[in-house]
Order: C-alpha cells, then structure tokens, then sequence
C-alpha cells in the first residue's frame, strides 16, 4: 500500500476541496431526486477509502490493507491475494485473516449502502449483514487470541510482506464513480424490466448478479425499492446477495493456489451465511416483520 503524494500535499491543493464540494452539492441534490442517492453514495465510498489508505501507516499491517481494500473491492482482494504469485510465501493464517478482513469491509459497506438508500427501514432488515458480520469478528478475535501460541507469527506480521495494490492517489475518481453509478441505475431498470416483462424471477436475477458483484445489485434493489414501492420481498432479496457472495467466494478460494488449506474457509464463508440465513429469519419471523 503506497501513499505516493503525502495528504497534507492534498490538503494545499485545490483538487481535494472541489471533489468534497461536488459531494456535498450531490448530497443536496439527491435529497430533492431520491434516485440520484447512488451517486453520492459511491463518491462517499470513494472518498472513504482515500483517507482510511492515507491515515493508516506505511507499513501497516497486511490484513489492515484487506480490510480497507475489501471496501473498494473484496472480489480484487480475493483474486489478488489468492492468484498473485508474490503472496504465495506468505503465511496461511495471514492469507486467511486478510480474506477474512475484506469480508468485513464488504459486510460493513453493504450495511452503509442499506442505511444511506434504505429511508425508513425497521431493523430487522440489517440483520443479514449484521449477524454474519459478527460471526467472522468473532473468527478474527480468535484467530488473533491464538497467535500467542505460534511465537514466529509475531516476527513475521510486518516483515517482508507483499502489498495488496488498490490504492488510488486521488480522492475520488469520478470516471469510476460515474460507471459504477452508471451500472447500478442499468441494474436497476433491467432488473425491473426481468421481474416485469420476463419469466426469469427477481430473485434469480438478483442471485445471478451477486455473484460477481455483490454491492452494485444491493444498491440497485435498495434504489429499485424507492422507486417500485410494490416491490417485496426485500430481506429475501438480501439473503440472496450474501449467498450469491458467499458461492463466489468460495469459488475463488477453491480455484485459488496460494491457499493450500481451502476447506476450513470455504467451510466458514458457507456455514456464516447459512447461519445469518436462520437467525435472520428467525428474528424476524418472532417480531412479526
């Protein structure tokens, strides 16, 4: 992870100031064209992970880089630290941990995008997310109380590390804001347009979608739900973009060569999921939602 300009040279340069005024001026739109939310959004997100990759140090540690490149893309992350031969030499539980970091970022994103597009929502609707993401904390807390009993994990953290290469020295970078915007709203019309015109359901489509791109279809449920107020369903909907990532993920760890012991994450991602999947409804089915 390479700061290549120092964020105090941002600061005195005017770039910086007139990407955070845009936003802001976005935001002040999207409150008069609900529709236009998703545009902020993303820039938000953008802007984000530019100063969660500024503000942390140089030499960070590994999995603290899957974790802020997990919020720009998990997929990246995974097919990166899976695929690239330079992280081949590194440790298995480093290997896990970072994955495991980025699916946080994601759980935690996804979460984000529920509640900036969501309007009103009860709860309930964030159990999803929420419960699996406390699951994979919970795995990480652990794995971290464990590293007590492996003495040469603590010589390793910070030594001789590869570096995960996300890192965009620029604040927000509108062309990609503007072709992700771009593909949520054509997302949202053609998933309207399936669920409408076609025999192939929404829950399908939405299913297929997840599982290359997991926060540009709940972005574009979540905007599709503010404009088709008949739409329902929603939690299903949700349930179905965690399992469409979770199968991806799985994939990409199985098809990965860096990882020799595949079957405890995959085994995690799947049964983290299924777990959500029950209390989920579980809940929700008690509170009467």
């Amino acid at each position: 992870m390479r700061h290549t300009t120092p964020l105090s040279a941002h600061f005195r340069d005017k770039h910086i100031w007139l990407d955070m005024g845009l936003l802001a001026l976005l935001c002040v739109v999207a409150a008069f064209i609900p529709i236009l939310k998703i545009v902020p959004l993303v820039a938000g997100l953008e802007l984000f992970s530019f100063f969660c990759f500024h503000l942390a140090p140089e030499r960070s540690r590994f999995q603290l880089q899957g974790f802020l490149g997990g919020f720009i893309s998990s997929t990246a992350v995974y097919l990166q630290v899976l695929n690239d031969k330079k992280f081949a030499a590194s440790r298995e539980r480093d290997l896990r941990l970072t994955l495991l970091f980025a699916l946080c970022a994601m759980l935690l994103e996804c979460l984000m995008i529920v509640w900036f597009l969501s309007g009103s929502l009860a709860w309930t609707y964030y159990l999803p997310f929420l419960i699996q993401l406390l699951l994979i904390v919970c795995v990480i807390v652990f794995l971290n109380a464990r590293k007590g009993h492996y003495p040469e994990a603590l010589e390793h953290d910070n030594a001789g590390m590869a570096e995960i290469e996300l890192l965009n020295d620029h604040p927000i970078l509108w062309k990609n804001v503007i072709k992700l915007s771009a593909l949520i709203f054509i997302l949202v019309y053609g998933m309207h347009f399936i669920g409408s015109e076609l025999e192939l359901s929404r829950n399908i489509s939405t299913l297929l979608i997840s599982l290359f791109e997991a926060h540009a279809v709940l972005a574009s449920v979540m905007t599709e739900q503010s404009l088709y107020t008949q739409q329902t369903g929603l939690l299903t909907q949700f349930i179905l973009i965690l399992c469409g990532n979770a199968l991806s993920k799985s994939f990409l760890v199985y098809k990965g060569s860096n990882l020799k012991q595949k079957a405890w994450l995959i085994g995690l991602l799947l049964s983290s999921f299924l777990f959500s999947l029950g209390l989920s409804f579980t809940i929700s089915a008690a509170v009467g939602n």
